[in-house]
């Protein structure tokens, strides 16, 4: 009796050259989301796709590249989930949901979002800085929308800059008070998120500071 073939982790899947990206993609966040960054590997993202190891250098040149294709998919979706918060807002102002949809998209893909500010941080690969500042780009045009008082496009962007850097602190609080390799401490996220309804309940709208509206 001959022996039996050991199964492989993950089968083997028929593909074609024109997804093979998207299969790597896919493969690489889940790992990524079940297992944490550590675990991301060449070899294991071949395996998880089904591809052979060499397949992964004729679409990325270095497990840094294949990274960096992996935070660009994650500013794209932390964009186009702004846009629909923006297109179902209701009565709220256009900075209140884009806001609400970024605090959203950091208690959902934490370990996407850490990776994706990594690569932005580390990587200055010209990529991922323009998918985020497309992502940056939909906070800007929500601005003017809903406000109380006229925003000027210079306005608008200081504004943006600051809810970005806003949005990133908290990320770093709710990181730094949860369990390594845990998600952001949602106590900590709810705690600076009722601190920007106190902003926004004041009537100051937080789009349109006195000195900049003078300016």
């Amino acid at each position: 009796m001959s022996a039996r073939p050991q199964a492989r982790p993950y089968p083997q899947r028929c593909y074609h050259l024109g997804n093979v990206r998207t299969q790597l993609l896919r493969a690489a966040r889940q790992i990524l989301e079940e297992e944490g960054k550590e675990a991301l590997n060449l070899r294991a993202i071949s395996l998880r796709a089904g591809v052979a190891l060499g397949t992964i250098y004729h679409h990325y040149g270095s497990k840094h590249a294949l990274l960096a294709g992996l935070a660009v998919e994650g500013f794209e979706e932390l964009a186009r989930r702004m846009r629909e918060a923006l297109a179902a807002r209701g009565e709220a102002s256009g900075l209140r949901a884009t806001g609400y949809a970024y605090i959203a998209f950091l208690c959902d893909r934490p370990a996407l979002y850490r990776l994706m500010f990594e690569a932005v941080d580390q990587g200055r690969t010209p990529e991922v800085l323009e998918a985020e500042d497309r992502a940056f780009q939909v906070i800007a045009e929500s601005i003017p929308i809903g406000a109380v008082r006229p925003t000027s496009p210079k306005v608008a962007e200081h504004v943006s800059m600051a809810i970005w850097a806003w949005g990133r602190g908290i990320a770093a609080v709710g990181f730094s008070r949860g369990a390594p390799g845990e998600p952001p401490r949602r106590s900590a996220v709810d705690s600076a998120l009722a601190g920007l309804e106190a902003i926004f309940a004041s009537g100051a709208n937080a789009t349109l500071p006195a000195a900049a509206v003078a300016k």
